[in-house]
Parts: structure tokens; sequence; C-alpha cells
């Protein structure tokens, strides 16, 4: 014998290595041993008593040899008063259970079969082998063991519902529900058999079988968790998410500690579109479960949805503390930050991510906006020509880079752009907006209104392209059909405010149907009421009906907020001279030349500066006087 060996001998004689340098096994033995003569030692006196007290058959009878007796179900452990086995078969049942705590199933079979070659009338027996079995997936030895343990006790329960989910694995689900329905028959209280059968019908699916039956059981056990959870789940399903939520809460009554049930009640207030609800429940579990991941994931993402963005971004470096790991966190925080309009660092957060992903998609889009947002228009542009080699048809990508171009001022590579959209993009309504838009920059009128015209043939209702058609018209000067197009679009959308003011203020600067015009320009500021360029279109009507001391109030409050507009100093000058206030007409005229020039307003200044020089020609002593005494 070899250093570090151990050699035994069958009872045959022969020798056999049982183990090699391994102390373990050593003591493994020894153990083994130990258990073997204390069951040897019990099944000495059990023999002996029952031999004392033997019957007929040799052996007491045990509840299970009685006529209409149960035993437990497969979740319950046997009762003591249960008939198990005669001493012997139970012997090698405590060998194969024995075997199983050393993970020698095969063994552990072998003896639960020789346990009940001894007792082949005991159903315990029969049970625990079938379990085995079935955790080894010998489903057709099992169903055969089981059925053999209905031969001997056709309304054992435990049997009836291991056979019942043999068959529900097998998608058998009309025979597992007959084998429940016998259950429920013998014993109308027993939970399970109320589950496994409403899990039957939801699986076939009759949701609505499934609910009655699980009704049936809260109705036998108000207290039944999952009974009540289980109902909520199907309400879930069938969306009556108030059934949904009174289940859950009165499971939540009898398990206030349960992370499942605040989950699905969570849910349950998400389809409810009951976002705050929401947020409270999975606050609550996060009070629970401290520190947990998942819902402090579900927490970020409810207040992004929800736009609460500082709130977001607290949860996502909570997160990032738990989870340095979790590079998406990166794209997660730099959307959020970006959002929050803190563009310097959603740029490093975005540009860290895309470091590690340089083909995220969702990461390179929000990393070009960012750039947009901060005027670095090239690496904008560099940025969505990079997401067009990953998808080149991206539309978003290419009108974005036309829309970029604009912005740079590079006109010509932008209507390049949106021409060849249209081509690319024949049935997205986009397409032709900004391919018209386009045209418009570029003042062809006529070209803009035939593109607009095109995108109506494939959308006749689309907003934007009937506003922008009838703005074509009044640039072409189509009078009419402009107020027609105008007027379809207030239509379309009662609440385009952009409508009404162009209705009205053309048919103030026509002076035309001035009290058609003051009501559309009212409904316009009924919609934005802090529009300067609304309130300058409301000035004009006044100045058009006669009333000047309203223009002028009115034009006032609109150069106030667009103090940029040249056309409102334009409109404040005209006010000015007619009433007779030549410097502040004069002052007026002046800002809005200084802001874009036109020959007409030009000419206004001329006129009205030599008609203040006139004036102050013909000025005497006298006249001088009274404004001298008006001053002091």
């Amino acid at each position: 014998m070899s250093k570090g060996q151990m050699w035994f001998r069958h009872a045959q004689g022969e020798r056999v290595v049982f183990w090699e340098n391994n102390s373990v096994q050593v003591l493994n033995y020894f153990i083994m041993k130990y258990l073997l003569r204390l069951v040897s030692f019990y099944l000495f006196w059990g023999i002996l008593l029952t031999l004392i007290s033997c019957s007929t058959r040799g052996v007491l009878p045990l509840p299970d040899q009685q006529e209409g007796q149960a035993v437990e179900t497969p979740l319950d452990p046997p009762s003591p008063s249960f008939r198990i086995a005669t001493p012997t078969a139970y012997y090698y049942y405590e060998l194969g259970t024995l075997a199983i705590n050393s993970e020698a199933i095969q063994e552990a079979i072998e003896f639960y079969q020789r346990a009940i070659q001894i007792d082949d009338e005991s159903v315990y027996l029969k049970v625990e082998l079938t379990k085995l079995l079935l955790s080894q997936s010998m489903n057709g030895e099992a169903e055969t063991l089981i059925q053999q343990a209905l031969d001997v006790n056709p309304e054992h329960v435990q049997s009836l519902m291991l056979l019942g989910s043999l068959y529900a694995n097998q998608e058998r689900f009309q025979d597992a529900i007959e084998l429940y329905q016998k259950v429920l028959q013998i014993d109308p209280t027993y939970t399970n058999a109320y589950l496994f059968l409403a899990d039957m019908y939801t699986r076939l699916p009759k949701i609505q079988q499934a609910t009655e039956i699980l009704q049936q059981l809260v109705a036998v056990h108000p207290d039944s968790v999952s009974g009540l959870y289980r109902l909520g789940r199907n309400y879930l399903e069938m969306e009556e998410y108030d059934n949904a939520i009174a289940y859950f809460e009165k499971a939540l009554e009898f398990s206030p500690d349960n992370i499942q049930l605040f989950s699905a009640l969570a849910l349950a207030y998400e389809y409810q579109q009951n976002y705050q609800k929401a947020i409270a429940m999975y606050e609550e579990m996060l009070y629970l479960k401290p520190g947990d991941g998942r819902m402090i994931e579900q927490l970020m993402k409810l207040h992004l949805y929800l736009e609460q963005y500082q709130q977001s971004l607290g949860y996502a470096e909570k997160l990032q503390k738990i989870a340095p790991e979790h590079e998406r966190l990166n794209l997660q925080i730099g959307m959020i930050q970006y959002e929050l309009e803190q563009y310097d660092v959603a740029l490093t957060s975005l540009q860290r991510y895309t470091d590690i992903y340089p083909d995220n998609l969702d990461a390179l889009t929000y990393l070009a906006l960012t750039f947009e947002r901060v005027a670095h228009y090239e690496d904008a542009l560099e940025t969505w020509m990079r997401i067009l080699e990953i998808e080149p048809k991206s539309f978003e990508a290419r009108s974005r880079m036309g829309l970029l171009l604009e912005q740079m001022e590079r006109y010509d590579e932008a209507f390049d752009v949106f021409k060849k959209n249209r081509e690319l993009f024949p049935d997205v309504t986009q397409t032709y907006l900004f391919l018209g838009l386009a045209y418009n920059h570029k003042e062809d009128y006529r070209s803009a209104l035939e593109v607009f015209e095109e995108g109506l043939e494939r959308e006749p209702d689309s907003v934007p392209l009937n506003f922008y058609r009838g703005v074509a018209f009044e640039r072409l000067g189509e009078f009419e059909n402009a107020i027609e197009a105008f007027q379809r679009v207030v239509e379309l959308n009662a609440d385009y405010a952009n409508a009404y003011n162009y209705i009205g203020y053309m048919l103030a600067e026509r002076g035309i149907r001035l009290d058609e015009a003051f009501e559309a320009i009212q409904k316009a500021l009924e919609l934005e009421p802090d529009n300067g360029a609304y309130l300058d279109s409301l000035g004009w009507v006044y100045y058009q009906k006669g009333m000047l001391d309203e223009a002028i109030r009115e034009l006032e409050r609109a150069v106030a907020l667009l103090d940029s507009d040249p056309i409102i100093h334009e409109h404040l000058g005209d006010a000015y001279t007619k009433k007779g206030d030549l410097e502040k007409a004069i002052e007026h005229y002046e800002k809005s030349l200084k802001r874009e020039f036109k020959e007409d307003v030009q000419k206004k200044l001329d006129e009205l500066k030599l008609k203040r020089k006139s004036v102050k020609n013909h000025q005497t002593p006298a006249t001088l006087q009274p404004a001298k005494q008006k001053v002091d």
C-alpha cells in the first residue's frame, strides 16, 4: 500500500482503494458509520416494539391505511400520526436520505426502491421517491410510481397534487385541472389546490375562470396572501387597475414588509399612470431594503419620465456610488444633465460613455445635441456624421445636420441635405417642411409652396405644412389663399396662436375687416399673453382704427418684450408721427434702421427730420416760451 492510501475489503474479500489523500472523506466515512449504527439501534427497538404489538399483517395499522384518511400536501411535512412505512422499509428510506445528503442520488433511488419493495403499501415512500425522480427529470418513472400510490389510496391528496404538477409540466392542463378539482372535493380548504387550479386556467388562458377560483380561495381563507396577490395580478392583466390595487393593499395588511407586494402595487400605480403613488411605493421598498439598486434605478427612471430631473439625478448619483461598474449610468446621468441644461458636465458624462461604447446611438445623439447647445457646431456636425456612418438612413441625423448647416450659415449645403432627404424619406412629413423652409430662406416662395403642397398630398391634416403653406401664400401676395390656409390651421388646431395672429395682422395691414382682425389677435393673446409679436399686431389694429393712445400703449408693451424687432420700432415711429410726437417717432425709426436697414423706413426718417427742422426754423420767441415754462 502506497503512502496516503487506505485499503478496505468487501465481504467477498476483494481489495479496493476507497480514498486517497483525502482526510475529509475519512471523516465522512466515520460519520456515516456512526449514523448507520444509530439507525441499526433504532431499527432493533422498532422491530421489537412491532413484534410486541403486531397485527394480522405483522405491523400496527397507521393512519394512511385507515379508510378515508389523507396525508399532508407536497408543501407540508407528514403528520407524525400518519403511517410512513414498516421499520425495515423505513431503514432503507433513511439510507436513501443519507445518500441524498451525500449527493449520491442514484444510490438514494435504489435505497428508496428497496424500501418500497419491502413495503409496497406505503404511499409515503412512493411519494418521496416520486419527488426524487422528478428532481432528476425522470418524469415517466415518476408518473408510474405516483399512479401506483393512487392505486393504494385514490384520495391521497399529496399524490393527487404531485400528479397534477406533473401533468401541468407536460402541458396536460385539463388533466391537471381534474386532479386539482378532485383535491378540492376531498378538502375544500386546501390552499394550494386553489392556487394550482387557478394557475392552470391562467395558462390556458382562461383568466376569468382563474379569477373566480382565487375569489373562492379568499372566501375560504381571507388572509391568504398568495390568493390576494394572484387576484391582484389577474386584475392587473385584465387592466382593472382599481381592483388590482385593492387586492395588493389587502395582501399588504397581512404581510406588511413583503417586497413582492410593494413591487406589484407600484406596477399597478404605474399602469394607472399614478406615478407619484408608484414613487411612494418604491421609496417604501427602499426603506425596507436600503441600498437596493433596482429600487433606486426605478426611482431614477420614474422621476426622469416625470421630468423631475433634479430628483432623477440624485438617484442616478446614488446608484453610481453603489454600482460604479454600471457604465450605462454615465449615459443616464449625461441625459439628465442635458435636460437640466448642465451642458458642460453632460459633455463629460456622455464623452466618458462614448469612449467605451463609441457606437451607442443614444449616447451619440445626446452628445451631438449637447455640442449644439454649447455652440460647438463643428463637433456637433461631426457627431451627427458618426451617427450616419452607423445608421445611414437616420432621418434625425440628416435633418439635424441640415439645420446645423443653416445655423452655421452654410445655406447651400443645408439645402442639398434637405433636398436629398426628399429622395430618401418621401413618406416623412418633416422632409417637406424642412425643404420648404429652405426654399423660403432662398426667398423662392413659389418652390416652397409646391413642396408644402406635395407634403400635404401625403398628410392633408398636417398643421405645420398647412401653416407654412399660408406663409408662402402671404409672401407671394396671394391674400385670400393665405387667409384660407390659416383658417384651415385653426380648424385643425384651435390653439395654434400664430395662425390667429397671421389672420389678424394681414387684415390689419390692409386696413380691412378690422373687427375680425381684432378678434383673431385677441384669441392669439389669450393663448400667449406675453408674446411681443402679437401685441405688435394688436397695436397695429388700434393704429388702423385711429385709436392712437391704445396703439402706442400696446406697441410700447410689445417693444419692451421684443426690443430687437425692427418692425415694432417702425410701427411705434408711425404711431408717434401720427400723434405728433416727432422726437419719439425719430427715436424709433432710428432704432428700426439700426436693427435692419429698409429704404422706406429711411425715407420716413428723412422726411421727419426735415419736418422737425422746418418746425424749428419757424418757431418764434413767443412759441418757445411756453415750452420753457413747461420744462421748468
